[in-house]
């Protein structure tokens, strides 16, 4: 049983996947006969330059018509040998391991022979950024005038260490990463075509684990697929070492609460699960690049979230940690991810990092207003003056502000202390504390205060 990179590689231009204008340029080369002596194909690993070359020589050798084709038959003795990598005039090179000067020569030797069973001899060199820049030298003078009927196509994920001289004697196509939708979309086919159940939240994570490349994504399903059962979004993250996404919920949520004593030991048995403490700030930054994220844009940067958290439970934590704390831990993170990467002693670095991130003073703060606010003389409360207060507040700001104040009340305000309570109708009450620093901003402006007030979201009673 063949592995499914293997059994969905493209046999033809019209199969290949997110590349459309070399495609496009390639189909229209072999239709005019334009066909170039040298080829370079460049681009990250997984996107297609092998299996666009070896098309390309089927293309060029396909016995079942007299000329070149776009629609090789795949089943002629020349098309099935190419695809076996055993045909006598397609010649598949490794340059990782033959990159010396004597190899490029060997391989000069070989081009002056003409083709023995098919119309075009072509060497595929792969990994061509393994060559000497002595090799790379040596061969100058064939790519640029080549022996007649012989086509050089160069694989390289490295184009800047290909001598600029190689390349500018060759066709270069730059293959790009496959989109995150367009991976989703070919991993769902093959999905239906092969039974395989798979969950969304899987597919989506099957895809980003690939970072592009259609081939890892596809061993990845490949090794998925024997567990015979639903492949959820845990089962994903197992198979590539990660953290599961109850397990980052817990630690997210007790770091939001500043919980330090459970921090600490989510964060040691994460360790002792065999879980890398780089891996563990990784997923950190992640966590906080989404809360921002869906600070700033509420639901319509929901396809753009990159950490296995839900975003039910991104919102969740949005609501419950300020703008200025998540930036106080993405800068902690920032500092500590070299130390990470260079230091014996990384997993009490990664300690270091999560106490800091519970600073203890910012979350104090609202307490300390609280406690001063239940101090304070009843005197100084009048309902009344409150309720016009509050009316003046809301008929000072914009329309589309007024409705969402109109659910809720001031019912102490310190000026001095620079605060204000509001209560709230119970269910406004998240969507108030998610929007805590624009009521600030409101408020502030209104009463003309030069310190920003600090707004506390209470459930009306």
């Amino acid at each position: 049983m063949k592995s499914l990179p293997l059994k969905y590689r493209p046999q033809q231009l019209e199969d290949l996947i997110g590349q459309e204008f070399i495609k496009t340029t390639l189909k229209n080369a072999l239709s005019a006969k334009k066909i170039a002596p040298a080829y370079l194909f460049s681009g990250p690993r997984g996107t297609g330059k092998t299996s666009t070359a070896r098309i390309l020589a089927k293309s060029l050798n396909c016995l079942a018509v007299e000329q070149p084709t776009i629609k090789p038959c795949g089943e002629c003795s020349s098309c099935r040998s190419i695809e076996r990598s055993n045909a006598i005039d397609v010649t598949e090179i490794d340059a990782a391991s033959h990159n010396g000067v004597d190899n490029a020569r060997e391989l000069i030797e070989l081009s002056h022979l003409a083709p023995a069973q098919v119309r075009y001899k072509v060497f595929i060199l792969d990994e061509s950024q393994m060559l000497t820049s002595a090799a790379q030298n040596t061969l100058l003078k064939l790519l640029e005038e080549p022996p007649e009927r012989t086509i050089f196509i160069l694989c390289t994920t490295e184009l800047h260490k290909i001598l600029p001289t190689i390349v500018s004697r060759c066709q270069l196509f730059n293959f790009k990463s496959l989109s995150q939708t367009a991976v989703i979309d070919y991993l769902s086919q093959i999905a239906t075509t092969e039974e395989i159940d798979l969950t969304p939240e899987a597919i989506a994570a099957i895809s980003k684990s690939g970072l592009g490349s259609l081939r890892d994504s596809l061993q990845l399903l490949s090794q998925l697929q024997v567990l015979r059962q639903q492949i959820t979004l845990d089962n994903v993250i197992e198979a590539v070492g990660g953290i599961s996404s109850q397990q980052m919920w817990k630690l997210m949520t007790n770091l939001v609460k500043e919980d330090v004593l459970n921090v600490l030991l989510i964060a040691r048995n994460l360790i002792q699960m065999g879980k890398s403490p780089q891996l563990i700030l990784q997923d950190l930054l992640n966590c906080h690049r989404d809360l921002l994220l869906v600070k700033a844009t509420q639901k319509d940067g929901k396809s753009l979230l990159s950490s296995n958290l839900e975003y039910s439970k991104l919102d969740q934590l949005a609501s419950k940690i300020s703008w200025h704390h998540i930036e106080r831990n993405l800068e902690q993170l920032q500092k500590r991810e070299q130390q990470l990467r260079f230091s014996i002693n990384n997993a009490v670095w990664l300690e270091t990092c999560l106490l800091n991130m519970m600073d203890s003073t910012s979350i104090n703060e609202t307490q300390t207003l609280l406690n001063n606010r239940q101090h304070r003389t009843k005197t100084q409360k009048s309902t009344a003056n409150l309720g016009q207060l509050w009316a003046k507040i809301v008929n000072s700001t914009e329309l589309s502000n007024q409705k969402m104040l109109s659910h809720a009340s001031l019912i102490d305000l310190d000026r001095e202390l620079n605060f204000a309570v509001l209560a709230v109708e119970s269910k406004y009450v998240a969507k108030f504390q998610k929007n805590v620093t624009h009521l600030s901003r409101i408020i502030t402006h209104s009463l003309r205060q030069q310190q920003p007030i600090k707004v506390i979201i209470e459930e009306q009673q």
